[in-house]
């Protein structure tokens, strides 16, 4: 019986595909569409393609013009970035079913940042979100022309966490103007929330329970009638209702009839246009976040191969289409990916239909807009933005890491109590700091032998400023201090590595006498640089000092050319290399 044919067992189970991995050619590197488009079944997946491109835009139409009110700019300037993002990335972009579109986070950068450019001018705001899309698209695309993918190596979930979360709360915050028909003010977070609670005698109560029966209704479809597009189903209800009795509330403005075209945004200065730049490196920086998170969690269920800096040259390609049609910044939208998943997307097709039915759109059913009540906008908004104002992020790194949890929480207040851009400036800063702390003071630890294994494992741990021990039966070797440092031995911490070898002879004095050895375990040292291979030679002059012999175990390859090229490897001995630390203790256990 062949091999293929064998009955799968526990141990032997059956392979799920016989496909053998292969690296992607040049062609599905740089241009994936030529790709798919090629092999794209009309006839089996273009039914399902457009039936998820309608249920899609049930999703897409109404929060790209809330977001867009976020943004502070008319709603069809939402609608207006659609289109070519969309297309943008289906062409460039890797996974099959990512939709790239108006988003609550690249939406309040985005008004943070014009606000203070337009000064209150509706048609600078325009062409500034225009602007700022088209920036944001070129830092984008720039990053992946040059393989800045590592970039996104650096961003931090804890701050990134935090950001989201206050961003959302703003963001909900912020439509409750509104939501109840009252003028929030200006101010940060805690003074619009106070602007409008202080204000409730003269809410717009039509409005207020329209608003927030449109709330409730939208939670209560996506609760008992998940099929139903609760957002779409709102807006059409209030719609017919704003028509028929013409109640005292805020209607969203009349959106202009026919298609977007094609335009370079005009009128802003060399001085606005860098400061949009500037803007548009954190919109990039916001909306990658969001979007590869998204793209990460889809690629779980479609098997995509994911590299940053495609990434990177999509989101440009998109984003920049935006730009050019006069939209508002874009990115990758977990909530409208996971409803194109759920309605049976197969490719990027669905989302080039999508694009065609926001234009159709914008040419037949603009007029319908005109009733559209700017509180049920609202509710669109703060319905899409409940799950991601949740704290639970936050709680949860809490019980994960201490620092993490504080860097969080600060991004979070600093979201609330000022804006984004400081709570983005913040967040990175007090991340590159905290980088350098650990690689200033990374972990070390004093080994011992476990008598029933033979194996070596932690007695004592300090990581910064932070000690403890280790969980096991493990009990120090007579003579013999095991040292093991965890971090490349560099620059940053060549100090610290140091100290930690002098305390614990220092240590071992104290109790019952200086050992006969001190075994380095390099295990995880697997780069030195030339200020480490000096502090390996000062340590190693500091244990000759006071008659201790020194030994390295497990040394790299890479660290040992290292100090071979410094000459240091020669001042300590070669003989004082080992491969293992049982074989360092053996041997300073025989000398002892």
């Amino acid at each position: 019986m062949a091999d293929d044919d064998a009955p799968a067992s526990e141990d032997h189970p059956k392979p799920k595909t016989t496909e053998v991995p292969t690296a992607p050619s040049k062609m599905q590197v740089w241009f994936p569409a030529g790709v798919w488009l090629r092999k794209y079944d009309w006839g089996k997946n273009t039914t399902a393609d457009l039936i998820a491109a309608v249920s899609v835009a049930a999703l897409l139409i109404p929060e790209s013009m809330g977001y867009a009110s976020v943004a502070g700019v008319p709603a069809e300037v939402g609608l207006y970035a659609a289109p070519l993002a969309l297309i943008g990335y289906a062409l460039f972009g890797g996974s099959k079913l990512l939709v790239y579109a108006a988003a609550g986070s690249v939406a309040a950068v985005s008004g943070s940042v014009v606000s203070g450019l337009s000064g209150g001018d509706k048609d600078t705001a325009v062409a500034m979100t225009a602007a700022l899309a088209l920036t944001s698209g070129v830092v984008f695309l720039v990053a992946g022309l040059v393989r800045m993918g590592w970039v996104a190596n650096f961003i931090s979930k804890a701050v990134m966490a935090g950001f989201i979360t206050g961003m959302a709360i703003q963001i909900i915050v912020g439509q409750f103007g509104k939501l109840f028909g009252v003028d929030a003010g200006d101010g940060d977070t805690f003074e619009k929330l106070w602007t409008v609670a202080s204000d409730v005698g003269d809410w717009n109560w039509t409005a207020t329970a329209l608003g927030v029966g449109a709330v409730l209704l939208i939670f209560a479809i996506q609760r008992f009638i998940p099929k139903l597009p609760a957002a779409l189903t709102a807006v059409v209800l209030a719609s017919v209702f704003v028509a028929m009795a013409d109640p005292n509330i805020d209607i969203v403005a009349e959106i202009p009839e026919g298609l977007p075209t094609f335009s370079v945004p005009s009128g802003i200065s060399g001085s606005d246009w860098l400061t949009l730049v500037l803007g548009g490196a954190v919109v990039a920086l916001v909306g990658f976040s969001e979007g590869w998170g998204a793209s990460s969690v889809i690629s779980k269920q479609t098997h995509d191969d994911l590299t940053t800096n495609q990434e990177f040259r999509a989101y440009g390609f998109g984003s920049m289409g935006a730009g050019i049609l006069g939209g508002m910044p874009v990115t990758g939208s977990l909530s409208k990916s996971s409803a194109a998943m759920t309605a049976g997307a197969k490719t990027q097709m669905s989302n080039v239909f999508l694009a065609a039915i926001v234009l159709l759109t914008l040419l037949v059913l603009a007029p319908a807009f005109q009733w559209l009540p700017e509180t049920v906008l609202a509710a669109v908004v703060i319905t899409a933005m409940w799950g991601s104002a949740s704290p639970a992020k936050l709680i949860r790194l809490w019980r994960i890491d201490k620092v993490d949890f504080t860097l969080g929480v600060l991004t979070f207040l600093v979201v609330l109590g000022f804006d984004l851009l400081p709570a983005m400036i913040t967040g990175i800063v007090a991340s590159i700091l905290y980088l350098v702390y650990r690689a200033s003071f990374p972990g070390q630890a004093e080994l011992g032998r476990d008598d029933e294994t033979g194996d070596f494992e932690t007695i004592h741990w300090e990581f910064g400023h932070i000690k403890g021990t280790g969980d096991n039966d493990a009990h120090k070797v007579p003579g013999i201090v095991v040292y093991r440092f965890n971090a490349p031995l560099i620059f940053s911490n060549s100090d610290a590595f140091e100290k930690g070898a002098q305390n614990l002879l220092i240590e071992a004095a104290a109790k019952g006498g200086l050992p006969t050895t001190l075994v380095i375990d390099c295990e995880v040292m697997t780069h030195v640089d030339s200020t480490g291979a000096a502090a390996m030679t000062s340590t190693f002059k500091y244990a000759q000092r006071y008659g201790v012999e020194l030994v390295l175990a497990r040394l790299h390859i890479g660290a040992r050319r290292l100090l071979e090229v410094t000459g240091d490897l020669d001042e300590i001995g070669e003989e004082r290399t080992v491969d293992t630390v049982r074989h360092a203790v053996d041997q300073g256990t025989a000398k002892s």
